[in-house]
């Protein structure tokens, strides 16, 4: 595997493509809020579906030149990389409403995750990196007092990473300290690929009003439109808690997992209602 990057780490906070990438008009470009958090080594993670399966989690990497994704998780969802080791997926989608349609992206496990797989420094086993093909088409915000990353779309295409031809290669070495830091997690007793437990899904879209938080919008067919919640429905409390804001909210409901129940106390007009149900699993 040749050497394509030096480290992963996201070095910057404000992501912008090249001089001269030409931006969405004022107005027209959609923003989308992507959830992250901070692994141990204090490296963005997020989740991605890709194809419709997953969901599977990539780390954030400015200095990747491309989208790396775990030759495990390709054998999965049935891609097979070509002579030069490149694959192309249908559909990627990370978690809050990003999708690229047709990407390309190299098969293969960097030594850098397998690594931190090998020591469970991620918290989650690791699937993959989102490098600069990908990035580079969002303008990124990021705020480490909140809990997700907010993207705005550009309309720049950026162009195909060079000098990532055949698998294998020389990476000077630095390939090896991948299977070495596997057995040093052994060692240490650090499980290399932790129990990935889905995110509960609820199906809801928040907004704050004069009264507190309200339902915004209700996906179709989702917990929460099945359990009848409703637009509009003022949110009080959640698991019997008091909440006076949509952060308040995602507090509580970001440590769900998929199957667990969940109870919201709802002002609808005069009438103050409980609903309960269970979560789904989602992004």
């Amino acid at each position: 595997m040749r050497r394509f990057w030096t480290s992963v780490v996201v070095a910057t906070l404000l992501l912008v493509p090249p001089l001269g990438a030409e931006e969405q008009p004022k107005g027209a470009a959609k923003t989308f809020q992507v959830p992250y958090r901070l692994t141990v080594p204090k490296h963005i993670l997020v989740r991605a579906k890709i194809n419709g399966k997953g969901p599977f989690n990539f780390l954030l990497d400015t200095g990747a030149p491309a989208l790396f994704v775990a030759t495990k998780v390709c054998k999965k969802i049935g891609v097979v990389p070509d002579k030069n080791g490149w694959g192309s997926f249908d559909r990627f989608e990370i978690e809050g409403g990003v999708v690229v349609d047709k990407p390309r992206g190299r098969i293969e496990d960097p030594f850098q995750l397998e690594g931190m797989n090998g020591l469970g420094l991620a918290g989650a086993e690791l699937h993959g990196v989102i490098g600069y093909n990908i990035l580079a088409r969002y303008r990124m915000e990021i705020d480490f007092t909140r809990d997700k990353l907010t993207w705005t779309e550009l309309n720049f295409e950026p162009k195909a990473p060079l000098g990532l031809g055949g698998r294998g290669g020389g990476a000077g070495g630095l390939e090896v300290f991948g299977s070495i830091m596997k057995i040093l997690g052994g060692f240490l007793g650090k499980k290399a690929t932790p129990a990935v437990a889905p995110r509960g899904y609820l199906g809801i879209e928040l907004a704050d009003g004069d009264r507190g938080p309200m339902v915004r919008s209700v996906l179709v067919n989702s917990p929460a439109a099945r359990a009848g919640v409703k637009e509009g429905d003022l949110i009080t409390k959640v698991q019997g808690r008091t909440v006076t804001d949509c952060e308040d909210i995602h507090r509580f409901v970001k440590k769900l997992t998929a199957g667990e129940k969940i109870k919201l106390t709802i002002v609808r007009g005069k009438d103050t209602v409980e609903i309960g149900f269970q979560t789904g699993e989602g992004l």
